[in-house]
């Protein structure tokens, strides 16, 4: 657990120092001494050999992981978002997502919940608000004891009404 939360705090380092490091780029004013042509000319993207993003923590949850098994993508937690409210358990691992943005349909909502079973996600109910209904999707997932996946279930269903709290 202390081992996730390290790699955890040092991806969430790496990704702060990125940004800070493209801002003072961007914010960099052209010389006065440049030429016209070196003011206007935009500096070639360096190449990324096989580079995988980093994982992304939130206040003391785990890393997300990077997955070999497709279907585990959606159960994994959201990207990290202000219009997004994270629910963290006792553990710190994200158990609700709700939706802060007050111009959507379900502001205050349940977005998605997670069931965990030890350190890996299990299931997931994901809501989608569409006007007079609520789209609910359902995921299980079990594992085998190498921790490959051993069983993925998916159902949709529809709730008549916007009453989802």
């Amino acid at each position: 657990m202390k081992k996730e939360i390290i790699v955890g705090a040092v991806a969430v380092v790496a990704v702060f120092a990125g940004v800070l490091y493209y801002a003072k780029d961007a914010g960099e004013e052209p010389s006065a001494n440049a030429s016209p042509d070196e003011q206007t000319s935009v500096p070639e993207p360096k190449p990324v050999a096989n580079e995988q993003p980093a994982p992304v923590a939130r206040a003391g949850t785990p890393a997300r992981p990077v997955t070999s098994d497709p279907r585990l993508a959606a159960l994994m937690v959201s990207p990290p978002n202000a219009l997004i409210e994270f629910v963290p358990d006792a553990d710190g691992r994200v158990i609700k997502e709700i939706d802060k943005d007050p111009n959507s349909p379900g502001y205050k909502k349940p977005l998605r919940e997670y069931m965990y079973a030890g350190e890996r996600v299990v299931g997931l109910v994901s809501y989608k608000y569409l006007g007079d209904q609520v789209q609910i999707v359902r995921a299980a997932v079990s594992y085998k004891p190498d921790g490959s996946v051993d069983d993925y279930q998916e159902s949709t269903s529809y709730e008549h009404g916007n009453k989802r709290n």
